[in-house]
C-alpha cells in the first residue's frame, strides 16, 4: 500500500507500506499497533519511532514521532487514543516528576510513553545465528535493569515490567533489514541482522488496545561490540544499547540527546553509563511498567 492509498482511507485486512527513511511495515491485523523503535550511533540520523495502526473500519494510522500520516478518520482515533495513554502514564507519577531536560541524567526528568505496556511477564528468546558477541546474558541484563526494585538518583520505585528468558530459539525476528517491521509470530525474539548504516538496534512491539503482546530485537551484525563488564576503544557496549532497547519494548520513546538518559535516541562507543537508569528512566517505567 502506499501512504497515498491509506491517506485516501483503504482499509486492508493486510499488505505493507513504506514510510519515512525507506522502513518498510507490515499492516498488522485489525485492531493490532506495530511500533519500530531504533537506537543510532552517535553522529547518524535517528530514523525516528514509528507505529503503524489498523484501526480496521476508520482504516490506518501511522505515527512518526509526533507526526502523522494515513486515513483522517483513523488519525483522529488513535492520535486521541495515544494522548489519553499518555496523559494516564504521566499523571501516574506526582507533579515534582513532570519536567523538562537539563544536562544530565540524574538532572533530567524526562521520559515519553509510546502508548502500550505489558500485562504479563514478558517471555523472550534468543536467537545466536550471526552474533557478534555471545549475546544473550548482556541482552538479558538490559532486561532486567528495568525490573522490581529500582534505586537511582535517589528516587527508589518499584516497576512492574518483568521478563522471562527462556533459552536459545532459531527462529526469525520480526524486524527487517531497514528496520521496519514483519509479521507477528507469537514469540518474542532477540537477534542479530543487518540493519541501516547507524542503526545499533530496533525493536519492534506488538500490541492491541495498548497492551503489549509481542517484542522482537534485532542488533546490527555492522558494527563492533562489547559484551563484557569493561569496554574500551570503538566497540559499542550491548548491555547498554541493549537496556534502551529494553526501555522500547516496556513501552518508553525516546528523551532528547542531551538529556543524557537511558533513552536518549543514540549511543556512543563503550556507553557504559547506558546500563544505569538516570532519574527520567525511573519515572517512566514506574508510569508504565
Amino acid at each position: 500500500m502506499t501512504l497515498g492509498q491509506l491517506a485516501a482511507g483503504c482499509t486492508p485486512a493486510s499488505g505493507t507500506v513504506v514510510v519515512v527513511g525507506g522502513r518498510t511495515m507490515t499492516i498488522p491485523s485489525p485492531g493490532v499497533t506495530v511500533t519500530a523503535a531504533p537506537v543510532a550511533a552517535v553522529g547518524s540520523v535517528d530514523p525516528g519511532d514509528v507505529s503503524v495502526t489498523n484501526t480496521g473500519r476508520t482504516g490506518v494510522a501511522i505515527r512518526l514521532d509526533d507526526t502523522w500520516t494515513g486515513a483522517p478518520a483513523a488519525v483522529r482515533q488513535e492520535r486521541a487514543a495515544t494522548q489519553r495513554r499518555s496523559l494516564a502514564a504521566t499523571l501516574a507519577q506526582p507533579a515534582t516528576a513532570r519536567g523538562t531536560t537539563v544536562a544530565a541524567s540524574c538532572g533530567s526528568k524526562a521520559y515519553t510513553a509510546l502508548g502500550y505496556r505489558w500485562a504479563s511477564v514478558v517471555s523472550w528468546s534468543y536467537n545466536p545465528n550471526n552474533q557478534k558477541v555471545s549475546g544473550a546474558a548482556a541482552i538479558g541484563a538490559g532486561a532486567d535493569a528495568w525490573t522490581g526494585r529500582i534505586s537511582s538518583c535517589g528516587k527508589t520505585v518499584t516497576s512492574r515490567a518483568d521478563d522471562t528468558y527462556r533459552g536459545v530459539l532459531k527462529r526469525a525476528m520480526g524486524v527487517t533489514a531497514k528496520g521496519g517491521c514483519g509479521s507477528s509470530d507469537g514469540s518474542s525474539v532477540a537477534g542479530w541482522g543487518s540493519l541501516s548504516s547507524g542503526v545499533l538496534a530496533v525493536t519492534c512491539v506488538w500490541s492491541r488496545s495498548g497492551t503489549a503482546t509481542e517484542v522482537d530485537q534485532r542488533y546490527s551484525t555492522g558494527h563492533v561490540w562489547s559484551a563484557t563488564t569493561t569496554c574500551s576503544g570503538s566497540r559499542y557496549d550491548l548491555r547498554g544499547v541493549a537496556t534502551h532497547e529494553w526501555g522500547h519494548a516496556y513501552g518508553l520513546g525516546h528523551t532528547p540527546q542531551a538529556s543524557g538518559l537511558v533513552m536518549k535516541p543514540a549511543s556512543a562507543p563503550c556507553d557504559t553509563a547506558q546500563r544505569t537508569l538516570g532519574l527520567g528512566d525511573v519515572l517512566g517505567i514506574a508510569a508504565v511498567g
